[in-house]
């Protein structure tokens, strides 16, 4: 009725429309925004290709540790994942939709439920069309407010900080209710009212989190930096100085693991101070988990050592066994560091930001253990190095092909013995290479002087082109020529 009522359905339609299917989902759904179109459409379809079963991933201890929208898209690529959890991640997210004010993201998550569950989802997460309409209503009531408020203060050219800061208040409204683009967009009309570094700042901070929201899509790769001087003001607004860093830290690690640069994403998850608190990304855990991989898959033995101690061992103890994975990994341990990752990995598989780098982390740990393992030997049997890696022989043999093509592995195979030889380094043959290096260069950097001090000597100087002159697409000669001029 409401719907006919708006015009967007005749009344005949209205009559033959069979409401206990639902249909009022599609046709709420088709208002949804471009990126929630691509998750309903796209999302579901991509991750049919990977789908696997882990019986043993505690779903609601997992999900206790997230809140708002990072909760909602967590439990949803479970869904799509796992066949056994589908069920109960379904329902999770369609609870904790309903504690918020997304109706778009709402409408297309119960769609897609029901298609994939059907009548097994359950009576009480069906489309709920009562909490669907009245949330909606106060959504665009409230939006309107605000909208028509930063319209009255732009008109009235009232001070910039009246105007800024109903700007701020519509902003986080839409962040609020999940509307992450659209205040994404807000938060660009806000330049030209800024004149503290507070406000700058809260920008700033507001805009980073947007872009995970996003998947980083409207990320900038900027480095955000805390203001010197932390002031009661952005200490009452922001919280501790601390709390900030650590936040900024590791929303920058996600955007550089997004970027598949797990040297920088190491970095940036390695330097998250123990006072993160931000349940709407990232939890604590995550943090050690993605700073602990993307570490051993960028540092060698003895920086890994150093840079996963200090405050992030705080981290290291949340997640059982992770400590004595890089432990092992350090004493050359490999084959138990290789069996703990791969006792972690199906859960990882389960995890919306790792899942799709974990092939490409495997394998870069796997070559740096293999280089480090070699490079005090001058041969060794393939044979006892599978035994160490926890491999199968030809899996190795493949790896050792790869890196000794990519010169990170200097030596050679002997594939009737299977035995692995080291490149013996010729060091006077390495000096002489070296000094006539050195020769060449001295002799150019000679002539050069040379040449110099001749035109010097001789009063010669190259004019530039003198200005007006076209020197673009012309191939007349006095364009080309170059103008030496001497004096007399």
């Amino acid at each position: 009725l409401r719907l006919a009522s708006e015009g967007k359905i005749s009344e005949p339609t209205l009559k033959k429309r069979k409401f206990s299917k639902a249909p009022l989902v599609k046709d709420h759904a088709s208002n949804m925004s471009v990126e929630e179109k691509k998750i309903s459409a796209e999302g579901p379809k991509d991750e049919k290709e990977s789908v696997f079963d882990c019986k043993d991933f505690d779903l609601t201890k997992y999900i206790k540790e997230y809140q708002g929208p990072t909760k909602v898209k967590r439990l949803l690529f479970i869904a799509r994942k796992c066949p056994s959890l589908r069920l109960e991640a379904y329902r999770l997210a369609i609870s904790e939709l309903k504690k918020g004010r997304n109706t778009q993201k709402y409408a297309s998550v119960v769609s897609e439920a029901r298609e994939t569950l059907g009548a097994k989802l359950g009576e009480k997460w069906v489309f709920d069309e009562a909490w669907y309409d009245s949330t909606r209503r106060e959504y665009h009531e409230k939006e309107n407010q605000l909208d028509t408020k930063v319209y009255m203060h732009k008109r009235d050219e009232d001070p910039r900080e009246e105007t800024l800061e109903a700007i701020k208040n519509h902003i986080e409204y839409l962040q609020d209710s999940g509307y992450y683009s659209e205040a994404q967009g807000k938060i660009r009309t806000c330049k030209d009212y800024i004149h503290k570094v507070e406000d700058e700042f809260y920008l700033k901070l507001i805009e980073i989190e947007n872009a995970a929201h996003l998947d980083f899509g409207e990320f900038l790769n900027t480095m955000y930096s805390i203001p010197p001087k932390w002031s009661s003001t952005m200490q009452n607004k922001f919280g501790s100085k601390k709390t900030v860093e650590a936040k900024i830290a590791a929303i920058s690690g996600l955007y550089s693991l997004h970027r598949s640069t797990y040297d920088n994403a190491a970095s940036h998850f390695t330097s998250v101070g123990f006072d993160l608190k931000c349940p709407t990304i990232i939890s604590k855990r995550d943090v050690a988990i993605y700073g602990t991989l993307c570490a051993m898959a960028s540092y060698r033995r003895a920086q890994l050592k150093r840079e996963l101690s200090g405050e992030f061992k705080k981290f290291m103890i949340l997640v059982p066994g992770l400590a004595d994975m890089v432990q092992n990994f350090v004493q050359c341990k490999f084959r138990s560091a290789f069996e703990y990752l791969e006792k972690l990995e199906p859960n990882l598989k389960l995890d919306c930001y790792i899942s799709k780098h974990l092939p490409s982390l495997r394998g870069k740990i796997q070559e740096l253990a293999v280089v480090q393992y070699f490079e005090p030997f001058s041969h060794a049997r393939i044979s006892r190095m599978a035994v160490s890696f926890g491999m199968s022989q030809s899996k190795l043999e493949k790896l050792l092909v790869k890196l000794i093509e990519s010169g990170s592995v200097k030596a050679r195979i002997d594939n009737f013995n299977k035995v692995v030889i080291a490149q013996e380094s010729n060091s006077r043959e390495e000096l002489f290479d070296k000094a006539i290096k050195r020769g060449v260069a001295y002799v150019r950097d000679l002539r050069t002087l040379l040449m110099r001090m001749s035109l010097a000597a001789n009063d010669f100087s190259v004019s530039p082109f003198p200005q007006g002159r076209n020197q673009g697409g012309s191939q007349s000669s006095d364009i080309k020529r170059m103008e030496i001029a001497a004096d007399p």
